[in-house]
């Protein structure tokens, strides 16, 4: 990147995230509706890894070595994207829809969690305190317990409380119309058959998987970035514009309330 699209990167950076933040004060949390209320954490989360993002474009513009900090600026900006576009689907797939999307994202994130166990391990023998890991292991159940107790089923038929995940049987029994969340390219084919947005979701698909190659490592690149020893960060993709693209799923985020 030469040194003027790098300026004009933190340019368009630093006024989204402005966008964002004013956003974010003029709506309180607490009394939204819950799409309403989803909505404002995928901003929030749009706006923390947009920041980190400008705070690497700072970097670059200070140290001239875009190659270095062109990796970590991708990976933030895929997730803003694809938050982006679950945000505008939450706002038109449906109350009924939404909501059971919103459940199964929830059962999924616990049943996740149940498998990190050996974390909250090592996060609790760091206070110094020498405690058995049997008695850990209970300590974390009652934690999942009290965070997703709608979410997970308990097993109360042994000595000893077990927190258990769902299984997509038990997600159809209850009533689940699908029983593994929204894919992102499900989420375009959505937003694509509506007219109004059919231009701003293709842009936002298509930025999030540029970016998306950025996760997948080859020894010829990360994603399309091709680092030179004679010129620093050639790269196919002009990144203020990913960003202005980024700014015009926001607006209509933030614009549609849930229409």
């Amino acid at each position: 990147m030469m040194t003027t699209e790098i300026k004009e990167l933190f340019v368009e950076e630093l006024n989204l995230l402005k966008k964002i933040q004013k956003y974010g004060k003029e709506h309180s949390q607490g009394e939204l509706e819950r799409v309403e209320k989803v909505k404002l954490l995928l901003l929030y989360r749009i706006y923390s890894n947009l920041y980190s993002s400008l705070l690497l474009t700072a970097q670059v513009l200070k140290t001239g070595k875009s190659s270095f900090f062109q990796l970590p600026i991708g990976l933030l900006l895929r997730c803003c994207f694809t938050d982006c576009l679950f945000a505008l689907y939450i706002q038109r797939a449906g109350r009924k829809r939404v909501y059971e999307e919103l459940d199964l994202r929830t059962i999924e994130y616990a049943n996740s969690m149940l498998e990190r166990k050996e974390v909250y391990r090592d996060q609790v023998k760091s206070t110094g305190k020498i405690l058995d890991d049997v008695f850990i292991d209970h300590l974390w159940e009652l934690t999942m317990e009290d965070n997703f107790l709608g979410q997970l089923t308990l097993d109360d038929n042994l000595e000893e409380l077990t927190v258990i995940k769902q299984s997509k049987q038990q997600l159809k029994d209850e009533g689940f119309s699908r029983v593994k969340s929204v894919m992102t390219k499900d989420v375009v084919n959505f937003l694509i058959r509506i007219p109004e947005l059919e231009k701003e979701a293709t842009r936002l698909f298509h930025y999030y998987k540029y970016f998306s190659q950025y996760e997948h490592f080859s020894e010829n690149g990360q994603g399309d970035v091709l680092s030179s020893s004679k010129k620093d960060g050639n790269d196919n993709i002009h990144l203020p514009s990913a960003i202005r693209a980024l700014n015009a799923g926001v607006e209509i985020v933030m614009n549609n309330h849930g229409k």
